[in-house]
Order: structure tokens, then sequence, then C-alpha cells
């Protein structure tokens, strides 16, 4: 069963919904050069899901524009009061957008390699030019160890190919999960290569 293919995404979203930011939202604001309270800072969140990350984000001043083709997050927006930054939903499928907004930090988290290979190569131009210099780079990415590395619909790049993405970046740091576990209720294989970077001039 390709259970990536049957997921209901809203009512994963909606059972995440309660989870905690991530740690490396932490580790992209450090990088980018901390809070923005007192400046302007625009996030782009792509995948944003059930919003913890977004949220997170806003919670420390910067401006997101969270996009997700499920609206889970938009209910969640009231939370926005209580923020000194902003939470802009995008109820949209990602390979739809032709044009993404200039940010400081770009962040995505098991979603671009479910745009197929195609539809990576297709987004990062728009990723990487929407990044001025300094600009910060936090994404997961499937690698060639992933159980679905065999479907072509999914993209697993290898650690080659995405050293050549990051050309152009100063790599901040990498992680790499290569292991067994599980997705929703079915085993599965997790290769995925985190990596943060700042683009160079």
């Amino acid at each position: 069963m390709d259970t990536a293919e049957m997921v209901d995404w809203a009512a994963l979203n909606a059972h995440a919904a309660g989870r905690p930011a991530r740690r490396l939202v932490s580790k992209a604001i450090t990088a980018a050069g901390g809070d923005r309270h007192a400046q302007s800072g625009v996030v782009l969140d792509l995948g944003a899901g059930a919003g913890a990350d977004s949220l997170q984000f806003a919670r420390h001043g910067w401006t997101v524009h969270a996009y997700d083709a499920d609206d889970t997050l938009a209910a969640r927006l009231v939370e926005n009061e209580r923020m000194s930054g902003d939470v802009i939903f995008h109820h949209t499928d990602l390979a739809e957008v032709e044009e993404f907004p200039a940010a400081r930090i770009i962040y995505s988290t098991y979603t671009l390699g479910l745009l197929g290979p195609e539809g990576l190569a297709a987004i990062w131009p728009k990723l990487v030019g929407a990044l001025p210099v300094g600009g910060v780079m936090a994404v997961d990415l499937f690698s060639t160890n992933d159980s679905w590395a065999e479907r072509p619909d999914i993209a697993t790049p290898s650690r080659e190919q995405i050293d050549e993405m990051f050309r152009g970046f100063q790599i901040v740091e990498r992680s790499e999960r290569d292991e067994d576990g599980r997705f929703l209720a079915d085993r599965k294989h997790w290769h995925v290569i985190t990596t943060l970077a700042r683009k160079r001039g």
C-alpha cells in the first residue's frame, strides 16, 4: 500500500496541531540573525501543515508566508493576536506558485520531496531566487535510502545532488536520518537529509 497516496492530510494535520515546533525553527532564526521584534523579517514555510512551526516563527516576531494544500492552519490564525509577528496563509499547491515573496528564511520539512523530481527541480530556482545574500535555507529532503525512493512521484536526491543544489550556500549544519520507523500505520525506512545553509554572495 502506498500510504503517502492515501493520507487524509486534514486528519493528520489536525492530529499534529498540538505538537511543539521543531528545533530547526530556532536554529534557522539564530542563523538568520535572531528575533525580529524590532525589525521586519519574512519566512516562507512550505508545507506548513497544522502550523506549529509557522506560529513559532511568528512568536519570535517574523512575518510568515505559510503554504499548504490543506487549510488546517487557517483555523488557528486567531493565535496571531498573541504574537508579535504574523502568519499569512496561502491555501495552494506549491507546484502552482509562480513566484515567491522575498524572504530571509525559507523553511520546509518533509514536503519538497513530495513534489516529485520534476516539481523539486522547478521550484528550487524560485526558492533560491527569493533569498537575498545572507538568507537562510532550512529544509528536509528525502534521499536515496528512503523506502519511497522506488516511487517515481517522490524526489529522493543523492547527497551529491543535494550538495549541487546548495552550490552558492555556506552549510551551517547538516544532519541525516537513515533508520527504520513508521509512517502512520505502516513500516517505513526514513532517509532524510536536513540542511541549514546561508546564501553566499
